[in-house]
Parts: structure tokens; C-alpha cells; sequence
């Protein structure tokens, strides 16, 4: 009997999650990017410093690991640089200054 092969499950799995599998993929380009550029970290450190399993940090650079934000922030602080950033919105003024803004609004409305 001939074994049934996984392709379909597999081509179904990727095309339904590709969303974080890009996401994945693009994290993990950037940590090879920062493991070639440190001379002393390696993958093997890499797993230490977040006391994991070597396999684990290999899952992860073959872009195919669901990584929570907690890993990405650990990631981030082990390799001392930003796997993710987030575009500018209204919202990421300082909240000093949002509230400045509110009062001149007021008060030039007021007048």
C-alpha cells in the first residue's frame, strides 16, 4: 500500500496561516541578520541566553514558529535590537502632550 502524502495538509496549512508565517519568516531573517552580525552569539548562545533548546531557536529561523510576543520580546533584548516595530499613529503622542493640545483647543474655542 502506497503512504498518503502530507502535501495537500501541508499547501492548506500554509495557504490558511500564511499571515504569521510571513511575519515569522521576516523575524526570522532578522535574527540570522543580528547572529551573523555578532561574532559571539551564536545559535547555541542564542538558546542559552533565553534557556531553550537549540532545537527550538532552529524552529524559529526556519520561520515557521508561531512566536508569542513575550519570545519576540525576549529575542529583542537578547540580540539588543528591535525584531518588530510598529508604524506612527495620533495615538503614540506623549500623553503631556495630548493634553496641552486639548487646552489650547478649549481655550481657543472659549475666546
Amino acid at each position: 500500500m502506497k503512504a498518503q502524502s502530507n502535501y495537500l495538509q501541508n499547501a492548506q496549512f500554509r495557504i490558511e496561516n500564511r499571515k504569521w508565517l510571513n511575519y515569522s519568516s521576516n523575524i526570522a531573517l532578522r535574527i540570522i541578520a543580528a547572529l551573523e552580525k555578532q561574532e559571539h552569539m551564536t545559535q547555541k548562545a542564542l538558546a542559552e541566553k533565553l534557556e531553550v533548546s537549540p532545537q527550538y531557536i532552529n524552529k524559529i529561523l526556519k520561520g515557521q514558529e508561531n512566536l508569542s510576543l513575550a519570545s519576540i520580546a525576549k529575542l529583542s533584548e537578547v540580540l539588543n535590537m528591535e525584531l518588530i516595530s510598529f508604524p506612527t499613529y495620533l495615538f503614540d503622542e506623549p500623553i503631556e502632550s495630548k493634553m496641552a493640545q486639548s487646552l489650547e483647543l478649549k481655550k481657543s474655542k472659549s475666546k
